[in-house]
């Protein structure tokens, strides 16, 4: 009798990033699977509720940013996480898409050597970013790189490598038909007689883009004719001064914006991978604006290229005058009409079914059982030694350690936080001074209460009894739980 076939399960695991970038490419490669396979997710975003508006189930796990816990522990802590989640999902694949593989996913992934581990990495690395990540590939069966339009551009460490499976651009586009203009228009907010401007400058939490967010918006409205959508994450903490409010509407939690793309005229952009595949596949004219602090993404040669290719406008963020000129050329019907047909040819995404199609190969040929690509016994001696270390250390010792290897300050208190377990519907929010903070245990994806400051144990809706057992202990081992009566 043959061996018992594994089962096509996915995890579709993102990092925590700084916008949807990494969610969306996930929710992308899980709209193009099989129905049989169900993915599930596993995400560090506290964006993580959108999935929901997808009927699809997953967990989230707090990312390190989060400040919850020790990060000497929290690695341990996303060990046992995973570990647990791909457990009680019965999973045979895991999806990581992210920059930098963590080490509690890379300790998760050495203890779980019967399931496939897959890097979805995005190109376009900077000049001069630490590359000791790239590393990490030799324990993943298999790379894939999300396709970029600009890649003949890319001249960092990634385009080098040699170690990736290159797909077609990843973009929701490939499984979302915009909405018509009237339709669209109104979903937004804004006239759909008159020509309409999109501003989405930064995704999530990266910097401050009031200046050149507001120059982009008055240099719109130098024209009586025009309108504006502002996205929220441009307006930054301050706020963006929109000039004439009647000719501006502010956009929040509109997700997927690429399906009121019919109601927007021209855009002016951050140049991230997401963005740029989403405006520019769609046709829309747009003035690339690279952000500067986007960590490994090289946004700036990304909008160099494009705009070489005559396929986009650019301005830097630091030049406001060279802002308004680039908008201002937006107004112009001419300059709209050639860049859009220098978009036309690029045509629909494809990379979410091809990704698909690489997984549906990994697991149907039975690697999971007996991997085809040996990994490297150096590499996971070097996690088992780091997570080894960092225990030993503790965490005043790796922020000593941290400071001498120039790595800056880790994240997190120095202790375990001192908690109480409590059901979600249990949640009181005027509780007494003095009382330890809320753990919340639930099984909603509640964006609300992923984003709150209180520490959450989010599980996956139907869980078994076991799994939730499982991770009251885990909650247990990292965080200080207080039994209040």
């Amino acid at each position: 009798m043959g061996a018992e076939r594994p089962s096509d399960r996915v995890v579709l695991a993102t990092s925590n990033g700084t916008g949807m970038g990494h969610l969306t490419r996930q929710l992308c490669v899980a709209l193009a699977m099989r129905t049989e396979s169900a993915p599930v997710f596993f995400s560090l975003s506290a964006a993580a509720g959108v999935l929901g508006r997808y009927d699809f189930r997953g967990e989230y796990c707090p990312s390190r940013e989060r400040g919850w816990m020790p990060e000497v522990r929290w690695h341990d802590y996303l060990a046992d996480r995973l570990r647990a989640f791909v457990a009680e999902t019965g999973a045979s694949a895991v999806v990581f898409d992210g920059v930098v593989p963590y080490l509690g996913l890379l300790r998760a992934r050495i203890d779980l050597p019967d399931v496939a581990f897959v890097w979805m990495r995005r190109g376009f690395w900077r000049q001069g970013v630490r590359t000791a990540p790239l590393r990490s590939a030799a324990l993943f069966d298999r790379v894939l790189e999300p396709g970029d339009i600009a890649s003949a551009g890319d001249t960092g460490p990634t385009a080098t490598a040699g170690d990736a499976i290159r797909l077609p651009p990843v973009s929701l586009l490939e499984h979302i038909d915009p909405v018509p203009r009237e339709e669209a228009a109104r979903h937004l907010g804004v006239d759909p007689d008159r020509p309409t401007a999109l501003v989405t400058l930064a995704g999530g939490v990266i910097n401050d883009v009031v200046a050149p967010g507001s120059a982009a918006v008055r240099a719109v409205l130098e024209d009586p004719e025009w309108q504006v959508v502002v996205t929220r994450s441009a307006l930054s903490r301050e706020g963006l001064e929109l000039g004439d409010t009647s000719r501006c509407v502010e956009l929040s939690g509109v997700y997927p914006l690429a399906k009121y793309l019919g109601a927007v005229d021209v855009a002016v952009s951050a140049a991230g991978y997401n963005s740029v595949h989403e405006l520019l596949c769609a046709g829309v004219p747009t003035l690339l604006v690279p952000n500067p602090s986007a960590g490994t993404d090289d946004q700036a040669a990304r909008a160099r290229w494009l705009a070489d290719a005559g396929m986009a406008l650019h301005a830097e963020e630091g030049d406001l005058d060279g802002v308004r000129a680039q908008v201002r050329r937006l107004r112009d019907g001419a300059v709209r009409a050639d860049l859009a047909a220098a978009c036309a040819g690029l045509g629909r995404p494809g990379g979410g079914a091809a990704a698909a199609e690489h997984l549906g190969e990994l697991l149907g040929a039975e690697l999971v059982r007996g991997h085809a690509r040996p990994r490297s016994r150096v590499r996971e001696w070097e996690v088992r030694a780091r997570m080894a270390a960092m225990r030993r250390l503790g965490p005043r010792g790796t922020a000593v350690a941290r400071t001498v290897l120039r790595r800056g300050p880790g994240s997190g208190p120095a202790r375990p936080m001192p908690v109480r377990l409590v059901e979600q519907s249990d949640v009181d929010p005027d509780r007494a001074g003095g009382m330890p903070p809320p753990l919340v245990l639930s099984d909603r994806l509640d964006g609300e209460l992923l984003r709150a400051g209180d520490p959450v144990e989010h599980m996956i809706s139907g869980a078994s009894a076991g799994y939730r057992d499982e991770r009251v202990r885990i909650a247990r081992r990292y965080y200080e739980v207080c039994d209040v009566t």
